[in-house]
C-alpha cells in the first residue's frame, strides 16, 4: 500500500493533532476569561470571607521611604573582594609549600625522649605479667577483708 492508499495519512494526522491543540488551548483561555482581578467581591460562603473583606477595607498605614535602613556605607568594591581572595589562595600556597617541607617520618631518636618520659611516670610492678600465685592471694586478702567486716556481737546487759 501507498500513502496515497492509506486511510491515515500524515497530513490527516498533522492537521487532527493541530485541531486538537488549538481546542485545548481555547479552554485553557476560557477559564482565563472568567477570572477578573477588579471584581473585588468575596464567596460569602468562604470561612475567611469576612476577614478578607476586613483587610481589604482597612486602611493600612504604608512605610516611607524615611523608615527604610540607610544603605549600607563601608562595603567592599567587588575588586577589593577579589584582591582579599588572591592575598588569601597566595597565603595558602605559601602554606602548603611549607607543609611540603616539613619531613613528616620518625626514627628512633625521635622517641627514645618520650619513651623514657613515660616509662619512668609507669610502676614498674604493673609493667610485669602477673603472677601464678596472685589469684590465690587475692582471694585471701577478700576473705580476710570479710573477716574484718563482721561486726561484734552486741553488748549484754
Amino acid at each position: 500500500m501507498t500513502g496515497g492508499e492509506m486511510n491515515a495519512t500524515l497530513d490527516r494526522v498533522a492537521t487532527a493533532a493541530a485541531r486538537l491543540a488549538g481546542m485545548g488551548l481555547m479552554a485553557a483561555l476560557a477559564g482565563c476569561v472568567s477570572y477578573s482581578p477588579f471584581n473585588s467581591e468575596t464567596d460569602p460562603t468562604s470561612p475567611a470571607a469576612q476577614r478578607v473583606d476586613a483587610l481589604a477595607r482597612a486602611d493600612g498605614a504604608y512605610p516611607r521611604w524615611e523608615d527604610f535602613p540607610a544603605a549600607p556605607r563601608d562595603v567592599p568594591s567587588a575588586a577589593d573582594i577579589r584582591a582579599r581572595v588572591v592575598a588569601l589562595e597566595a597565603s595558602e600556597a605559601t602554606l602548603a609549600r611549607q607543609v611540603a617541607g616539613i619531613q613528616w617520618t620518625l626514627n628512633e631518636s625521635d622517641g627514645d625522649p618520650w619513651a623514657r618520659r613515660t616509662r619512668a611516670r609507669i610502676d614498674a610492678r604493673l609493667a610485669q605479667p602477673a603472677d601464678p600465685n596472685a589469684m590465690a592471694e587475692a582471694l585471701a586478702w577478700a576473705e580476710r577483708l570479710r573477716a574484718r567486716a563482721n561486726p561484734p556481737p552486741p553488748v549484754q546487759n
